[in-house]
């Protein structure tokens, strides 16, 4: 929290204001519209960015954008007009100051609540990859040409456009983006949304023009260029007789292995929508961009770099992430994930990234489940559980902007949660009517644990505050130590409750037994601590024993007696 009022000083220092308040806090994004030119010879990269924006305080006079160096601003102008997809920018001239990672823009008046902030902020600079993931990729491909990618969830989007940066502010997704991308001749400029039409530019660039109709988080923005090769499609949407574009983009080296490895791609969408809801972007389009960083969910252009599996196992080649494509092609099937979990539900605050990670990292084991069953689902999810610490804790704080948010426990420790909660709620019925419930009622807007714990609670007519206070905000696990021992008409339950941290747990104990040729069940509701019940039989009991432990996140050694 310390960090967090350390960095809002300085950024008002730089606006030059006396108020504690985060000026960006005082508008709402409706639209960008990125106008961009890359030149791989000198890895440059110009353009100009317009932003139309609706007050939300009670007056703003300072625009506070995001946009780190190198950058330079060349101009920032007020429009005249509204932000749409290619008309002109014009409009009158505005003071602006450029520091650090703030672009503090002067408003020739001050707006009220309500008011609508058009301008356009003209820039360019020589953006880097931070590393072999993060930032701008200017790659080459085997045979020489331009290859150039974004992922920018790690920098922050203002790592290379000016904006209202979602590393600091998820909440504020745009309503619309549209991209007109430049690019040199011989290159297939990829974006966001639906490709509204190309044409040829000046000295021997070519422009392509994209248009995404839906809120997005600013990190799931990305262009891409390169000599692709596109193969296009359509699937089937749930509920709709029109069907959904699919389109891939690849180098042509790849052609021949995508074509295998996206033979996946049809039943792995049949999964999600069944799950999670219909795909929540039918007027852009599915697509698969090959990137050379690993992955990243791009909104409806998903970064993959993997190593296309299939083909590898199909021509005895070496798999360098065989770990990770040991059931199905990770990437394929997790970044494809975060279309329902990141990009069409995003989380309000930073604190629960795991909206986006646990959630996407459970849809793993959702796919397994259709495809093979549930053994091999719980298979793979039993593979995750080995990461998950101690103390390890998936609520983020109240404060954390995403690099602070992020961290290997929302992945991991987030799905098994979500599978922990199933067999908590023990009801598969209202398990996945809440899972896509949630999905749909949140779809293009910004979501918290509380939001998913209130569509659980409708659907179960079962209070789980507790559940959600221990699991998500709370640190660790259950650790069960114990006997049943069976008597001549009794059996009695002693097991000592303890949590791996500090956080003590209410965990089910699902006990079965028999009584003669008569199956028997009970569950037993464990506190925090020590837990002792006997529990009446007509005769003696025999062949007890306990289920569904294995699907739970909890350590057990309970004997039989």
């Amino acid at each position: 929290m310390m960090g967090r009022m350390l960095l809002q000083a300085a950024l008002l220092v730089c606006l030059g204001t006396s108020s504690a308040e985060d000026l960006r806090a005082l508008y709402d994004v409706e639209a960008y519209r990125l106008d961009l030119a890359v030149d791989p010879r000198t890895r440059t990269l110009t353009g100009t960015v317009a932003i139309e924006a609706k007050v939300v305080g009670t007056a703003l006079s300072r625009f506070v954008l995001d946009l780190k160096p190198p950058f330079v601003v060349q101009s920032v102008t007020e429009l005249r007009q509204a932000v749409d997809p290619q008309g002109a920018l014009e409009g009158t001239p505005l003071t602006f100051e450029h520091k650090g990672s703030t672009l503090s823009i002067l408003l020739a008046d001050a707006k009220k609540s309500g008011d609508l902030v058009r301008v356009a902020v003209a820039y360019s600079g020589n953006p880097t990859s931070q590393n072999a993931f993060d930032g701008f990729h200017w790659k080459k491909t085997a045979a020489g040409k331009p290859w150039i990618s974004t992922s920018s969830q790690g920098t922050g989007s203002s790592a290379w456009w000016p904006c209202k940066d979602s590393f600091w502010h998820p909440e504020d997704k745009p309503q619309r983006t549209f991209v007109n991308l430049t690019v040199p001749e011989g290159l297939t400029g990829v974006s966001n949304g639906r490709l509204t039409g190309r044409e040829k530019a000046a000295e021997g660039t070519e422009t392509f023009h994209w248009v995404h109709e839906y809120p997005c988080e600013t990190y799931a923005i990305a262009i891409a260029a390169a000599p692709y090769v596109e193969v296009d499609a359509e699937l089937p949407i749930e509920g709709s007789e029109e069907k959904l574009p699919f389109t891939y983009w690849v180098l042509p080296e790849s052609e021949a292995k995508a074509k295998l490895q996206f033979q996946d791609v049809p039943k792995m969408m049949e999964i999600y929508s069944k799950a999670f809801g219909p795909f929540p972007f039918p007027k852009s389009k599915y697509a698969l961009v090959e990137t050379s960083f690993y992955g990243m969910e791009h909104s409806t252009c998903v970064a993959y770099g993997s190593s296309f599996p299939a083909w590898c196992k199909a021509n005895n080649e070496v798999d360098p992430y065989s770990l990770q494509n040991s059931r199905f092609d990770y990437i394929l099937v997790h970044e494809s994930a975060h279309e329902w979990w990141g990009n069409g539900v995003s989380t309000r605050s930073w604190g629960d990234f795991w909206i986006h990670e646990g959630f996407a990292t459970y849809a793993e084991a959702v796919y397994l489940e259709e495809l093979e069953g549930y053994d091999v689902a719980q298979e793979h999810l039993e593979s995750l559980r080995g990461s998950i610490g101690k103390d390890s804790r998936l609520f983020r704080g109240e404060t954390s902007d995403s690099d602070q948010a992020y961290a290997p426990v929302i992945y991991n420790k987030g799905a098994w949660v979500l599978h922990t909660l199933r067999g908590y709620v023990d009801d598969d019925d209202a398990w996945w009517k809440s899972l896509r419930d949630f999905n749909l009622e949140f779809r293009y807007r910004n979501a918290g644990t509380d939001d998913f714990r209130a569509v659980l609670e409708k659907n179960t007519g079962k209070d789980w505050k507790v559940f959600f206070d221990e699991w998500v905000r709370g640190e660790g696990y259950p650790i069960l130590t114990g006997t049943v021992t069976t008597k001549a008409k009794s059996l009695i339950v002693r097991v000592k409750n303890q949590g791996s941290g500090k956080t003590g747990f209410h965990v089910p104990l699902d006990l079965v037994w028999k009584e003669g040729n008569e199956t028997k069940e009970k569950r037993i509701d464990l506190e925090p601590g020590q837990n002792q019940l006997e529990i009446p039989c007509k005769s003696k009991p025999h062949d007890p024993e306990i289920v569904g432990l294995e699907d739970l996140l909890v350590d057990r050694s309970i004997v039989f007696e």
